[in-house]
């Protein structure tokens, strides 16, 4: 059963009846007062969104005298089920979304419209986050937060190195490049001895150089498109098994290989190694992405200083994957009941609306309005994320009917790169291969 929170503030002041006030908001489960019979429905799988949300939403009912019922459901229920109620059209009133379930829930016919809906207000959003939302000439969805790839550096392992992270770069067609002298040089075993040295003992490392590990958003998705592939084309077919994309990835891997980063085989069995290592002071460069921010905020706790740069560019510049999530609303056929659909998106996307999830760190704002209150609040948890620009140049995320579960069936073929058990040149193909079955 999915977790309720009841915002059910009194209308009072606006004059109407009917709708309960809050008198319990527990995730324990307290006492809550039942939402009110025509409470608008919003569903998150975020716990630290919803408390968040809460914020903004009470002020939403104060201003308005709409009730909302906001529910959370766990990631793996929440996709479980988004099917179920798109067949029964008994979707709630306004939900999250992700790009790799759009298309979807978009065809099912039951989504508003929501440049037709919102018309001027998207302008206000970051177009990064908003074009992830167009589908068939239309916007289907209000922006809420995204999130991008980035380079995390171990600064005092970095000046040790005379590394600079800003002059990294690679280039699979060259013999060698700054990312991987800065890997070299940041790469040590027990004795100090960096990898091309005599007597370098790999078992023996005490720091690592470089995350060249297979993740698809933090490292896979911005090799290939820095290296001039992409992972769909314009049609949603799966094509990053190019030139440019079996070139990217085979470089990672021998990265790997070489001893520059983890070892692949400890990587593909342990996702978060390369994180872990970082926050333990061992890694020199984590390639990451917003999202990680506050994990290792806290596993580091100031033991080291560490600082936040763009992903590494290749030949065609830095490109980093980025995800948004987005609030979609049902074209309902009640007129009374649209109007306040439509009201409740309006709130979504505006500053008020938005600006308790920037104070609360998740994701980066959608409104651009909001950055600099999110990279303060950052700054006051220690962390300088002002070096972070909007990107100019993306790579863009899964998108298309059952893309999320195409990309599960590809990566564990990917990894076989990494783990030695196959050439780019053969994996990426049947990783392709893969996911356009699974995709249709």
């Amino acid at each position: 059963m999915p977790t309720r929170r009841r915002l059910l503030l009194s209308t009072a002041a606006a004059g109407l009846a009917g709708l309960g006030t809050l008198t319990g908001c527990s995730r324990g489960g307290g006492e809550e007062e039942a939402p009110a019979e025509d409470a608008l429905r919003m569903r998150v799988w975020s716990e630290a969104a919803a408390s968040a949300y809460e914020t903004s939403l009470a002020q939403f009912t104060d201003r308005t005298g709409i009730a909302v019922a906001l529910e959370v459901l766990p990631w793996e229920e929440y996709w479980s089920t988004l099917p179920l109620d798109v067949a029964a059209e008994s979707l709630p009133d306004v939900l999250w979304m992700n790009t790799a379930q759009l298309a979807q829930a978009q065809q099912s016919g039951q989504l508003l419209d929501i440049g037709e809906a919102l018309g001027d207000l998207s302008a206000q959003w970051e177009q990064v986050a908003a074009d992830l939302y167009r589908r068939e000439d239309a916007l289907w969805a209000v922006p809420q937060v995204y999130d991008q790839s980035l380079l995390l550096a171990h600064d005092d392992l970095l000046a040790a190195a005379g590394v600079d992270p800003a002059a990294l770069a690679f280039d699979p067609a060259a013999p060698t490049d700054p990312l991987r002298d800065a890997a070299r040089a940041l790469t040590a075993d027990g004795e100090g001895r960096h990898p091309g040295d005599e007597g370098f003992d790999a078992a023996s490392r005490s720091t690592f150089g470089f995350s060249a590990h297979p993740d698809r958003t933090a490292v896979i998705g911005p090799f290939i498109a820095g290296n001039g592939g992409t992972w769909q084309d314009e049609e949603e077919s799966f094509v990053f098994a190019s030139e440019q994309g079996i070139a990217a990835v085979q470089y990672l891997a021998d990265l790997a290989g070489e001893h520059l980063a983890p070892a692949g085989g400890e990587t593909a069995a342990a996702p978060n190694l390369c994180r872990d290592l970082f926050g333990q002071g061992r890694l020199g460069l984590l390639q990451s992405g917003t999202y990680d921010l506050g994990t290792l905020s806290a596993a580091i706790d100031g033991a080291f200083p560490w600082s936040v740069h763009p992903v590494v560019a290749g030949p065609q510049g830095p490109h980093p994957v980025v995800h948004a999530i987005g609030a979609v609303g049902i074209d309902s056929d009640d007129e009374e009941r649209a109007e306040q659909i439509t009201a409740l998106l309006e709130w979504l996307g505006g500053v008020d609306g938005q600006r308790p999830l920037a104070a609360a760190r998740i994701g980066i704002p959608a409104h651009r309005d909001l950055r600099a209150a999110w990279v303060e609040a950052w700054a006051g948890h220690g962390v300088d994320v002002s070096t972070l620009a909007v990107p100019e140049t993306v790579a863009r995320p899964e998108t298309g009917l059952r893309s999320a579960e195409a990309v599960e069936a590809a990566m564990p073929v990917i990894a076989e790169v990494f783990t030695g058990q196959a050439p780019a040149a053969d994996a990426l193909p049947r990783a392709q291969q893969a996911a356009e079955e699974v995709s249709g």
